[in-house]
């Protein structure tokens, strides 16, 4: 085992060569922690705390509010009207757009995510290597993968791939806001941000000469750690010159990128980037507004405003590319969430087929009139052995149809099983923070277990919730807890894979690894979309497949899978299956306000309703002998019988002799806002969730500081928090802008016994958008745990919310070193490494971790090691080897898992996202381009008062001469047809009021190739006045000048005349007084 490490040592210590310095622009987020302060160590002690710092995160967010507020506009809402009001939160405005009741949390996610993307490009190979910052003079190299990168972001949000796209967008946002804070863009001069920068087809021109001086010696400071506001050279001022600093640790594919020696470069600058003390001392980043960490400090908020400018301007060209409806539900925005049903179509589920077409003709009714229905819908049948289409569609009565279309027939190659495969592909397909119901007949039985924790990680990674609908015979006697058969394997008695050990393959260099940036494989897959219709054709899973198929019948795997994503199993009679069925119809609830899972003795649970939830579900599952709900007002509600007639607000959703849940409309019952009381007594193991629609929710996440580089930030933990890391937890309050909260009480951690086992405390009351708890990891035990926070709300009136994801904290941790992002060509084999870190402080033995490997759509995936021991601390890099069918469509999305698993039973995971690019010689990377062919002037019509009196207009010609032109966007938005249907030439024409004299025209090729045009007719100014009006002007300035003149002399005569008088009489009194 020893040897086996010392073959990786040297692959390691290369890997951790880029990770010890890396150098990107703009730090990602908390470096100054409320009640810890500056936790890196990089401000200057004199640093006012009160000045406003900009990190990535903060940036982001600013620009995506500043895009939304601009839909919230220009598409009206569908109730109501949107009223803007200045300094409006990216919360406010949700709230005005979709009401005040609408949960922003799913959009809130999205935002996080794509914020957290953007740190990531700081850490790792990313942060090392300067192409991915514009550092070290790399302006082509940057450009480069921007532009290339472009058409996997858009092609993915086009597929429904939002998460995926997310991270390669928030990669991206992060390159182009390091341009303005790591270049000398801001020094030059420049007012505006450079529209060029990340679109394909543009350069960006006047880079210095790799052999020109840029900088000289900070005369402040021998030391160059200090302000140096003058050091770049002249010569590149007055030439306008583009230079970028370099930095100590810099690499591109694992080769250092060192500071030219004997030329008068700029360093990257601050206290941790030993090149300021080479050459040119000192340097030019302006990533803080401290002079202890940039030379160029005081150009922090400049740098930062044209930023936002940028970011604002890409994410914009991102929703003309994907059009209105797409974007939101990419950034998922729409407030009533996507629903998800995984049907068995065998023939002996003729009752569950026909009760969901019932459902499905509900929904139609329901949703057709719906102020906002489901943003989309997905089915995924499955016919053992085969599965598939998935469908999508934004259209209920689609759906239904599709639905109509099927016949329970056939059964597969063993008995009727629930194939994790089918679920993996399920998950694959459904948005973040969404839920999914699949239907199996066989409740006993689960197909290709060693799939399953790739499943829980797919579902943990994107908030999936999964609610296992199980069927059983009208007799039979209920399941809960119980296993029924002994898990089973097949005769050829193979391990499972995730526990299988290997023979260990010698390392690959990384070296090698480096240069292959990525890849993905998927089934053959075709795509036909249509409208809002889309069906995604899947082949048929092989049967000489070479791993083997496993069953394992025990239910308590469907409860492990709901537990950890934070649902229930759903059992239900055959008799009662449409009964069942309608618990798909209620999926808006997305707070959690209390759950607890596998009980067997008898409860009694107090539930604070706060005045922010319009209404709230209890669901309790497994046989009951009894259950009460007890409302503040004193009503009781027996959940065991149908009280379709209970009173006002109270609504039976579903009940079955394991099904009780029921629905509370709060809007009807104000009186009723307090402490409700849950009392139940479980004849078997049962589980409550009680959930709520309400804007204010937690979104707790985990965050690592990297203290390794020269630019330190806190680093989103990808899978499960680790036991040794030192970890933030990051409380966030969805809703705190418009909620009014009195003060937030307590954090706490509950086990998944429901006590309490670790507090966490809050350094102050008053409540917070977002909250960085320090979590100590090393006093914590094993065991999976939810996270929980309490308070009060604006009336006073006690709140509690809990966390709908399980976590458990892990003895390991595993990345991607080169990056998660990942693509390659069809028929390329690509290696990925992998690195595992020992991470259990506990043990000071040597710990066995069994590590597997596999995509989201059955790709073709190997590891060199399969099992591996590691002493405390001790990392190996792992290689994953995935094959790229040769028959895959390019511009498929797919998504790497890897997880491990240690001799102690907990699972950690992380995930990398693949795309399949066109082999270069057929790519078609020419972007469109566009010539303006004719323009009205609006001479004598730019300003306020006249640009209403006179139209312009301009007639562009259009061009795309490979994959042909897609899409036109422009901005302001015009009655221009945005779609051209693959033309290779258009003309458009494009009319507006002088008062808007300018507008850019995106256009957009087939391969999602972009092209730019902009139109200037002129800036909107105050209009100049003609010499007459001059002249009149200044004459009545003389005379008004004159006029106060003499006022003034008449009122300081005035005052001399009224101090003469009055001295006279004071002097006679005081004779007269000397006289007598």
């Amino acid at each position: 085992m020893g040897r086996r490490r010392d073959r990786n040592l040297g692959p390691l210590c290369l890997l951790l060569l880029g990770l010890a310095a890396p150098s990107a622009a703009f730090l990602g987020r908390g470096t100054l922690l409320e009640g810890e302060g500056d936790i890196f160590g990089i401000y200057c002690e004199e640093f006012d705390r009160g000045t406003r710092v900009w990190h990535h995160r903060e940036i982001t967010r600013e620009a995506v509010r500043r895009v939304i507020v601009d839909h919230f506009k220009t598409v009206p809402p569908a109730k109501g009207a949107y009223n803007h009001r200045d300094g409006m939160t990216l919360e406010e405005a949700y709230a005005e757009y979709f009401g005040a009741e609408s949960s922003p949390k799913p959009f809130l996610s999205a935002v996080a995510s794509l914020v957290d993307a953007a740190a990531e490009a700081d850490a790792g190979y990313l942060g090392s290597d300067p192409r991915y910052h514009f550092g070290s003079e790399r302006f082509s190299e940057s450009q480069q993968i921007l532009t290339g990168r472009w058409p996997r972001i858009i092609k993915a949000i086009q597929a429904g791939d939002y998460s995926a796209a997310i991270y390669m967008l928030g990669l991206s946002l992060s390159a182009i806001q390091d341009f303005y804070s790591y270049s000398n863009w801001v020094e030059l001069g420049h007012e505006k941000f450079n529209p060029d920068v990340g679109i394909s087809g543009l350069t960006l021109p006047g880079v210095a000469d790799p052999q020109e001086g840029t900088c000289k010696d900070c005369p402040s400071d021998a030391s160059g750690v200090s302000a140096c506001p003058d050091n770049l050279l002249q010569d590149v001022l007055d030439a306008g010159k583009l230079t970028s600093g370099y930095g100590d640790g810099d690499a591109v594919a694992g080769r250092r990128v060192e500071k030219p020696r004997g030329i008068a470069k700029c360093s990257h600058g601050g206290s941790r980037d030993r090149s300021r003390s080479t050459g040119a001392r000192g340097g030019i980043n302006k990533e803080l507004p401290t002079a202890c960490f940039s030379p160029h400090h005081q150009l922090h908020e400049k740098a930062a405003q044209q930023a936002i400018q940028a970011t604002e301007y890409y994410l914009t060209l991102v929703r003309g590319a994907v059009g209105d409806d797409l974007f939101v539900r990419f950034l998922s925005l729409y407030p009533t969430p996507a629903l998800v049903l995984v049907l068995d179509t065998t023939d002996s589920m003729d009752k569950e087929l026909a009760a969901l077409v019932h459902t499905a003709n509900r929904l139609v009714q329901q949703h057709a009139s719906a102020t906002y229905p489901p943003a989309e819908y997905l089915f995924v049948p499955f016919n053992d052995p085969t599965y598939g289409p998935v469908t999508r569609s934004q259209r209920p009565d689609e759906i239904y149809r599709a639905l109509t279309g099927l016949r329970a027939v056939g059964g597969g190659d063993e008995a009727e099983v629930i194939s994790v495969t089918l679920l993996r592909l399920a998950i694959t397909h459904t948005p973040p923070l969404r839920h999914v119901f699949p239907l199996p007949q066989d409740p006993a039985s689960v197909k290709d277990p060693e799939l399953f924790d790739t499943v829980v990680a797919l579902a943990h990674a994107k908030s999936i919730k999964v609610t296992p609908v199980l069927t059983m015979p009208v007799d039979y006697g209920g399941i809960s807890g119980r296993m029924l058969l002994p898990e089973i394997e097949d005769e050829d008695e193979e391990e499972n894979v995730t526990l299988a050990d290997a023979e260990v393959n010698s390392s690959a260099e990384v070296n090698s690894i480096a240069e292959v940036t990525a890849e993905d494989e998927v089934e053959g897959e075709a795509v036909s979309q249509g409208g809002g219709f889309r069906s995604i054709s899947r082949n048929t899973r092989s049967t000489g497949t070479s791993r083997p198929r496993r069953q394992l019948r025990s239910f308590s795997k469907y409860a492990e899978l709901a537990e950890r994503t934070g649902s229930q199993v759903v059992e239900s009679p055959g008799d009662r299956v449409e009964e069942t069925a309608r618990i798909v119809e209620g999926t808006k609830k997305q707070a959690v306000l209390w759950k607890d899972f596998g009980m067997t003795s008898s409860q009694r649970i107090k539930v604070p309703i706060d005045s922010l939830i319009s209404d709230f579900e209890v669901s309790l599952t497994g046989r009951l002998s009894s259950a009460v709900l007890t409302s503040p007002s004193g009503s009781r509600y027996d959940l065991l019988a149908r009280n379709d007639n209970a009173g006002r607000g109270y609504d039976v959703v579903a009940f079955t002799p394991y099904l009780a849940r029921v629905r509370i409309d709060m809007t009807q019952r104000p009186d009723d806002v307090g402490e409700w009381a849950l009392q139940f007594s479980p004849s078997d193991e049962s589980s409550v969730v009680i959930s709520a629609r309400t804007p204010m929710d937690i979104m707790p996440t985990f965050y690592t500081p990297d203290t390794l580089g020269n630019h330190p930030s806190l680093q989103r933990v990808a899978g499960q928090p680790s036991r040794s890391s030192d970890t933030y937890l990051d409380v966030v309050i969805t809703g705190v802008d418009t909620a009014n909260l009195r003060r937030v009480d307590r954090a706490y951690l509950k086990d998944s016994m429901g006590k309490d086992v670790l507090d966490l405390d809050f350094l102050t009351k008053s409540p917070r958008r977002n909250t960085y708890l320090a979590f100590p990891s090393r006093n914590l035990r094993a065991g999976r745990f939810t996270v929980v926070v309490t308070g009060v709300d604006g009336s006073g009136r006690p709140f509690r919310r809990e966390s709908g994801t399980q976590w458990d904290l892990v003895d390991s941790s595993l990345g991607f070193p080169l990056g998660r992002e990942v693509w390659g060509s069809p028929g390329d084999s690509l290696r990925i490494p992998v690195v595992i870190t020992n991470t259990n402080a506990d043990n000071i033995a040597q710990s066995t971790y069994f590590v597997s490997a596999y995509d989201a759509l059955g790709s073709t995936v190997s590891l060199d090691q399969k099992r591996v021991t590691l002493g405390r601390n001790e990392s190996v890099v792992l290689t994953v080897t995935m094959f790229v069918d040769p028959s895959v469509l390019p511009y498929t999305t797919n998504t790497l898992v890897v997880t491990a698993i240690s001799n102690r039973g907990d699972t950690s995971h992380t995930q990398a996202h693949l795309s399949v690019v066109p082999k270069a010689f057929l790519a078609d990377r020419t972007p469109p381009t566009c010539q303006v062919l004719t323009k009205t002037p609006c001479t004598g019509y730019l300003t306020p008062e006249t640009c209403s009196q006179r139209s312009w207009e301009t007639v562009v010609l259009l061009r795309d001469a490979e994959s042909g032109i897609f899409q036109v966007w422009t901005n302001p938005p015009s009655d221009i047809p945005n779609f051209a249907s693959s033309t290779h030439e258009l003309e458009v024409t494009y009319s507006a009021l002088c008062c808007e004299p300018m507008v850019t025209i995106s256009v957009y090729d087939v391969a999602a190739n972009l092209g730019v045009c902009n139109v200037d007719n002129g800036s909107l100014e105050a209009e100049l006045l003609n010499t007459g009006e001059i002249a009149g002007i200044v004459v009545g300035a003389v005379v008004l000048l004159l006029l106060l003149i003499l006022l003034a002399a008449g009122i300081v005569i005035r005052r001399r005349r009224t101090r003469t008088e009055d001295v006279t009489p004071r002097r006679r009194g005081a004779r007269n007084s000397d006289e007598e």
